[in-house]
């Protein structure tokens, strides 16, 4: 049987026959009686719903833990083969939408044009963000993955989210925080803001019901791929509980069948699909080779300590709107030559975060939220400067305000931890270190105009301007 190929959809013909066969699978699909297994609703259901009459195979997806990986790819390749019977095509294979190539952040044209139910792929907003079936593009510094990849180590045995793929746990959960740093960034911050305030992408109960989720994620597949190839320690976990645990779906012909983790680590060679981009001749880490970069890369015996070196001061809560908001996180002088000292030995042995604790909305925001560092006082933003640290999104948190009823089984408040070592050393390099606290600063990010134009529809824009507000109840600073 010949490996199917996974594409980048900016590569295929909006007329060609791979995107007509997606269309005639999703459309057989979206047909098709909502108790069948093979249905589109019950395929999303299993993802989340609200039903009130849930099945026992729903709700089933995982995040905030390493089986945010594993569990993505069995649903999405199980997916797969239903759209391949469906569409009468064993060869087709889904596309993945590389947003990180900044002339193909706007959504793709065949999910957008027609505007109608002649086309599968089509949903009107408000279940997709205002202005993105128009054209409008995802910001830079929510598609960006190099934090995430600078992460060696696959999880994090201690209920952090400082790994690439998620903590460590001992059975599955399906809404876990915090979440790993894949997850975090670029997954995150792209479902909330192709989704919008109530679109079905910001909500995880409602996120597989609009055919852009399937696209995105073969393309965090693909980085999970793309991660592995940079080798370094990098490697999939042999942790038992995460190759062994079974989780159920359903073929082609609507039978029940279980998957673990072990049994997708080989795209090739056990699941048959590649992506068009996947490097020749890389081999799969050996069992051994696995094992060692684990243990190198978690730190085992390194003799690791967790200190508070800083934490924002009041009661009140922290509000983020649509203005830029600067928090300050005092820190003793003692503390700050302590963490110099440290950034500059010859081996970093821990790394410094910044975490953001206590985080609650009320509904969903139109807007993500670049995090800076030390920013000068009048300096742009600038997501590729050392003084950015990552974004904030809020994919599977829950209201607080009257769509709280929406988001069943979410966390009504998260945490986000950002690696802040390297720009620690940097500001240190430049003398922006010492004799100064710490401050925080909140940028806005929210979907750019579509290429060639100046700005965005008004609706669009007015949702922006008008986004739902952030708290967040402290900002620290820690060693780990």
């Amino acid at each position: 049987m010949a490996t199917n190929t996974r594409r980048n959809i900016y590569s295929l013909l909006p007329d060609g026959p791979e995107i007509a066969a997606f269309r005639r699978g999703v459309a057989a699909l979206q047909a098709r009686s909502p108790d069948d297994p093979t249905s589109w609703l019950y395929q999303a259901n299993i993802h989340g719903t609200v039903d009130p009459t849930p099945n026992p195979a729903w709700s089933q997806c995982q995040h905030g833990s390493f089986f945010f990986l594993s569990w993505h790819r069995m649903y999405i390749y199980w997916f797969e083969r239903i759209l391949q019977a469906a569409a009468g095509d064993p060869n087709l294979a889904l596309p993945y939408w590389n947003y990180s190539n900044p002339a193909q952040r706007a959504l793709p044209l065949v999910f957008r044009q027609p505007t109608d139910t002649s086309n599968p792929l089509y949903v009107p907003a408000p279940q997709r963000a205002l202005g993105i079936n128009d054209g409008a593009r995802l910001p830079a510094s929510v598609v960006s993955f190099s934090s995430a990849f600078r992460f060696v180590n696959f999880f994090d045995p201690d209920g952090s989210g400082l790994s690439f793929g998620g903590q460590q746990v001992s059975e599955p959960g399906h809404f876990l925080f915090p979440h790993g740093q894949l997850e975090s960034q670029p997954h995150d911050v792209v479902h909330t803001t192709v989704g919008g305030e109530q679109g079905w992408m910001s909500d995880p109960n409602f996120a597989a019901q609009d055919p852009i989720f399937w696209l995105h994620h073969t393309n965090i597949d693909r980085l999970w791929k793309r991660w592995l190839d940079q080798g370094g320690g990098r490697a999939n976990p042999t942790d038992n509980t995460w190759s062994t645990f079974s989780f159920t779906f359903f073929d082609e012909n609507g039978q029940q069948v279980t998957m673990s983790g072990r049994d997708i680590v080989d795209t090739v060679g056990q699941l048959n699909y590649r992506y068009d981009d996947d490097p020749a001749n890389i081999p799969t880490p050996s069992l051994a080779h696995q094992v060692t970069a684990l243990a190198l890369a978690d730190g085992t015996g390194a003799g690791l300590f967790k200190a508070m070196l800083g934490a924002s001061e009041g009661t009140n809560m922290i509000e983020l709107g649509t203005q830029p908001v600067k928090v300050t996180v005092p820190m003793e002088d003692t503390t700050r030559n302590r963490v110099a000292a440290m950034i500059a030995a010859p081996v970093v042995s821990n790394r410094i975060v910044l975490n953001l604790e206590g985080i609650h909305i009320d509904r969903m925001p139109a807007v993500t939220y670049e995090v800076y560092i030390n920013l000068p006082e009048g300096q742009q933003p600038d997501y590729q400067s050392h003084y950015y640290v990552g974004s904030l999104g809020f994919f599977a948190f829950k209201p607080h305000g009257p769509h709280a009823a929406h988001m069943q089984g979410q966390q009504p408040g998260g945490k986000r931890s950002f690696d802040i070592t390297g720009n620690v050393q940097a500001l240190h390099q430049r003398g922006e270190w010492q004799g100064r606290p710490v401050e925080v600063t909140f940028v806005t990010s929210g979907l750019l105009p579509p290429a060639g134009a100046e700005s965005l529809s008004p609706e669009a824009t007015a949702a922006i301007q008008s986004t739902a507000p952030v708290h967040i109840e402290r900002v620290t600073i820690t060693t780990a």
